[in-house]
């Protein structure tokens, strides 16, 4: 393996593409089409020719890596991992020089980015290309930060967050400053979370708070913690190309229960809007699914109406959790745990960038190091068009035109 290659384990990703992938490698054929596609949502962040040409030479050396003995031991302790799925990753190999387009306009700055392949194959690139690209700004385009204060940081949000009695998990594998930067923010969360809980025996006293662990495999497996992680957008964007549209959440749930019967059973609600998500999650669903995540929109309105949504189908809201994980800090995860509180609901949350891309400028404390704001998402599926019709409406995956032929589709008016 390449000596400065930054991905040395194909497992340095986020536990979802995993899941996501057995899922299609046990329910679908092997070779349904897909294009994903990158945007910058943030304009003024952009990458120079040098970032570029680092970047393009870490995505060709993802050839290099691959599943070891090791790793192909710890994901057969997963029970809800299938083993010819594991012996599958194990002969899985990244072909990023056929599979990753990669251009770049020196005069605007503009970086186009595509992954073409199978879906089975090309699912699991879209983390590790999120993370090179943010690391390559921070290598040569925003050079103005340390790593000065990292742990004490991460420590503080921990504690404070246990003692609020905040249920979290670290989520930041996507949009890290570095992968140096997540390894410490882990540990010292691990560190704090221990120091917590120590204390608190020590004085009698029940934490309520939890770190309940990581979504980025490898450093669940080196620090021994959960892995947490259940499913994406682009699964249900998918099946949506696959099965039809209409009732794509009802198909893409019932897929994920078939095959995980009840693991990692959490249900994401926006991929189509959250009313058009309700209009399928009616008792039969929701009584499988322990919860359901919210990643776009008014969080606090959201929680309201999903109370009030499990009170209509005859659910005691108290019995299901509302996984938040849409943009979170410190302050606004204590607000949403006190307002489920009080509506009767468990809370849990994923807090990503807020806590592996919190940085300010090295030559001006006062002065934020701005993270990037990127994504990548499935473009097509076996030739189709497929969306994302968020609840945020700057988080459409598509320009006015295409989302207005699915909405319609869909029964969406504005």
């Amino acid at each position: 393996m390449p000596q400065h290659q930054v991905f040395q384990s194909i497992l340095d990703n986020d536990v979802y593409k995993f899941t996501m992938q057995n899922a299609v490698f046990k329910h679908y054929k092997k070779d349904i089409p897909v294009v994903y596609q990158f945007t910058n949502r943030e304009k003024s962040l952009q990458l120079n020719t040098k970032a570029v040409e680092w970047l393009q030479k870490q995505i060709n050396d993802l050839e290099y890596v691959t599943l070891t003995e090791a790793e192909r031991d710890y994901l057969s302790g997963f029970p809800y991992f299938h083993q010819d799925y594991i012996n599958y990753l194990y002969q899985y190999r990244f072909k990023p020089k056929e599979q990753v387009k990669l251009s770049f306009d020196q005069e605007t700055g503009d970086l186009q980015l595509e992954v073409v392949g199978t879906w089975l194959e090309t699912i699991l690139y879209e983390v590790p290309l999120l993370a090179l690209i943010s690391e390559s700004y921070f290598r040569f385009v925003d050079t103005d930060w340390t790593y000065e204060g990292q742990i004490e940081q991460a420590a503080q949000k921990t504690r404070t967050l246990l003692e609020h009695g905040c249920g979290f998990a670290e989520f930041g594998t996507r949009r890290r400053r570095d992968f140096k930067t997540q390894d410490m923010v882990v540990r010292a969360m691990c560190d704090a979370f221990s120091e917590c809980k120590e204390r608190y025996e020590n004085e009698g006293k029940v934490l309520e708070g939890d770190f309940t662990g990581t979504s980025n495999l490898y450093l669940a497996m080196k620090y021994q913690l959960y892995a947490v992680g259940t499913c994406a957008h682009e699964f249900f964007m998918a099946v949506s190309a696959i099965e039809g549209i209409q009732h794509a959440n009802r198909k893409a749930l019932e897929i994920w229960h078939d095959v995980y019967q009840g693991a990692l059973g959490i249900a994401l609600t926006d991929t189509f809007t959250t009313d058009v998500f309700l209009q399928d999650f009616q008792y039969d669903l929701a009584s499988v699914y322990n919860g359901v995540r919210h990643d776009s929109g008014d969080p606090a309105e959201f929680a309201t109406r999903m109370v009030e949504h499990y009170k209509s189908i005859g659910i005691d809201p108290s019995t299901k959790v509302i996984v938040f994980s849409d943009s979170l800090n410190v302050d606004r995860a204590i607000m949403l745990k006190e307002h489920a509180h009080k509506l009767g609901i468990k809370s849990n949350f994923g807090i990503g960038t807020s806590l592996t891309n919190d940085f300010k400028k090295a030559n001006d404390k006062n002065v934020k190091s701005k993270p990037m704001n990127i994504v990548i998402k499935i473009k097509e599926c076996q030739g189709k068009r497929v969306i994302k019709l968020s609840d945020d409406p700057s988080k459409h995956s598509a320009d006015d035109a295409a989302v207005a032929v699915f909405q319609r589709e869909l029964g969406i008016t504005k």
